[in-house]
């Protein structure tokens, strides 16, 4: 994993680089600040309705770091014109909104400035390659565990990492990405961020929804229980391997299409997930057979259906049955019962 930063801290010493970050919540709070650790200019893009903080601090079992004076604008063209880099750190929904990319991006892009979207999903970078040339927009997955504390974040879990990728899959362009991550002289240390290059991002976002869809999805489903419940739970388990092949599925027809020559080993994918997942569960038993808290997880209640039908009605049902839009629950009908078994079912 820090490979890339070992090898980066002992390049030559290169320029500061501006660099603009949309989106200032833990994502962008977190990788700004270790940007500015390495000695780069980074402004941040905060909303009118936040206050403008005095300092910015990230705490890490990887080493703490305070930005005193942080620059910050309220607005795109704030952050000025002159940026090398323009990183976004928003969540994936909110670019459901029509132009919400564009009015973002526009203000504040030169013909020779990059953009990267650390986001999930897929189909970011397509809206960014609109609005500025593609051969300068890049990809991002964030591995970390990220959390706020008022206006500082705190980094607990793996060690941080992007996982990286041009959206052309341009090898110079990959090249380009990574040396953002490398200190601005030798003086300053390697830096808390591994940056590993990805020479397929679509593989890459590909590979991540293969834990996220079937896991998030899952957990809706079982009413909240976590990842290790339904690693202990047979039937869970079963349902969240039928998701991950699912997803598998839909990667390699996607990669085809788009003319890639990368694609997802299905029983690759599943192996792996599982070993991570059994070292989850492991850990998990250990600090619950402490706490005398053991999980739960159910049993009788995973339904056969197509998975999107499946998390969307189940998933609203719970919401409704837990009283969430009041005015709708009257829609849940029948299936409430179905939900409340799938909450309390074989509680351990």
């Amino acid at each position: 994993m820090w490979h890339a930063a070992r090898r980066l801290a002992s390049s030559a010493a290169m320029r500061p680089l501006k660099v603009g970050f949309v989106g200032a919540g833990a994502v962008g709070t977190y990788f700004g600040v270790r940007l500015a650790e390495l000695g780069h200019d980074v402004r941040f893009l905060v909303r009118k309705r936040h206050d403008a903080p005095e300092r910015l601090c990230v705490k890490s079992w990887q080493g703490d770091f305070a930005l005193e004076g942080p620059t910050i604008a309220r607005e795109p063209a704030a952050l000025g014109d002159d940026l090398d880099r323009v990183l976004v750190g928003l969540k994936s929904t909110a670019l459901e909104q029509e132009n919400v990319l564009r009015d973002l991006l526009e203000p504040c892009v030169s013909a020779t400035t990059r953009v990267q979207l650390l986001m999930n999903g897929l189909g970011a970078e397509e809206r960014a390659a609109e609005i500025v040339d593609a051969k300068r927009v890049h990809g991002g997955l964030i591995y970390a565990g990220l959390s706020r504390q008022g206006h500082d974040v705190a980094h607990a879990g793996v060690p941080c990492a992007i996982h990286g990728g041009s959206f052309v899959d341009d090898a110079a362009e990959l090249a380009a990405a990574e040396r953002l991550w490398a200190p601005v002289d030798r003086a300053r240390p390697a830096g808390a961020v591994a940056y590993v290059p990805q020479p397929c991002l679509l593989l890459a976002q590909w590979s991540k929804l293969a834990w996220n869809v079937p896991f998030n999805g899952c957990t809706v489903l079982a009413a909240g229980a976590d990842v290790g419940a339904l690693w202990r739970d047979a039937a869970g388990w079963r349902a969240a391997v039928a998701v991950i092949r699912e997803v598998c599925r839909a990667a390699n027809a996607d990669l085809a299409a788009r003319g890639a020559e990368a694609s997802l080993d299905e029983e690759a994918v599943v192996a792996k997930l599982s070993a991570v997942t059994e070292n989850d569960v492991i850990s998990d038993i250990k600090r619950n057979v402490k706490s005398n808290n053991p999980s739960c997880v159910t049993t009788s209640t995973w339904l056969e259906a197509p998975f999107d039908s499946l998390i969307y009605d189940q998933h609203l049902t719970n919401y409704y049955a837990q009283g969430g839009y009041g005015h709708k629950r009257r829609r849940a009908g029948r299936r409430n019962g179905q939900v409340r078994a799938l909450a309390h079912a074989n509680r351990a």
